[in-house]
């Protein structure tokens, strides 16, 4: 994207203007002849009587070209309506020459700063937003060992004890489980102590009377 080309305001052509007047000063102080502009200028509204009436107090050409060039320097009108009124003389027209390239030269260094300017702040701002761009990108980066995931399951899903897992976080506990333990005389159940067992075979009677007590037991078989 190119920066665009910069332009000049009206007021900073006023500001041309009055600079040129003012460089040009010696040299027009020296050349016009204050009372020859009065009537165009006061027709313009460049001037009033008063200001006419100042300007010829001045006891010399010199002082009241002068005066002259500073009441024109007050209005952004001034320079141009001068001009046109040293036109309509055509007795002095190497004087808008004059002017004209004054005015020209400081309208193109004005346009060159306003160019420089406009042309630093782009950069200005291309830097700014590639900076920008970088920090966003680094600030979008997770840093993690190559080939792992940037973010570990917080359980895993095998345990090195080979637990059996009932849901996430918590495993099952074999001892305390709460399945049915067998019953005396199933299968993978232990053996009865001896005298607990009934005589003639190492199977287990009527359940009740296995777990009868002891005593009534002993009777029982008397």
């Amino acid at each position: 994207m190119e920066p665009t080309a910069p332009s000049l305001t009206e007021e900073d052509l006023t500001e041309v203007k009055k600079d040129a007047l003012e460089n040009l000063r010696v040299y027009l102080c020296e050349k016009i002849i204050a009372e020859r502009h009065f009537d165009h200028l006061r027709a313009k509204k460049i001037l009033s009587r008063e200001d006419t009436e100042e300007i010829s107090c001045r006891t010399s050409s010199r002082k009241r070209a002068g005066k002259l060039l500073d009441y024109l320097q007050e209005n952004p009108k001034g320079l141009d309506t001068l001009v046109e009124s040293i036109r309509r003389e055509k007795t002095q027209n190497f004087l808008i020459q004059k002017i004209t390239d004054e005015v020209l030269k400081l309208r193109n260094i004005k346009l060159e700063h306003l160019k420089d300017g406009a042309t630093n702040n782009f950069s200005r701002s291309n830097s700014n937003e590639s900076n920008f761009s970088e920090k966003l990108r680094a600030s979008t980066v997770i840093y993690h060992p190559e080939g792992e995931s940037s973010t570990a399951p917080f359980f895993s899903t095998e345990s090195s004890l080979n637990l059996p897992v009932l849901e996430v976080g918590r495993t099952e506990n074999p001892t305390f489980s709460s399945t049915t333990l067998p019953r005396p005389g199933d299968p993978g159940a232990p053996p009865l102590p001896p005298e607990l067992q009934l005589e003639g075979g190492g199977t287990c009677g009527n359940s009740s009377e296995m777990f009868l007590p002891l005593r009534s037991r002993a009777v029982s078989h008397q």
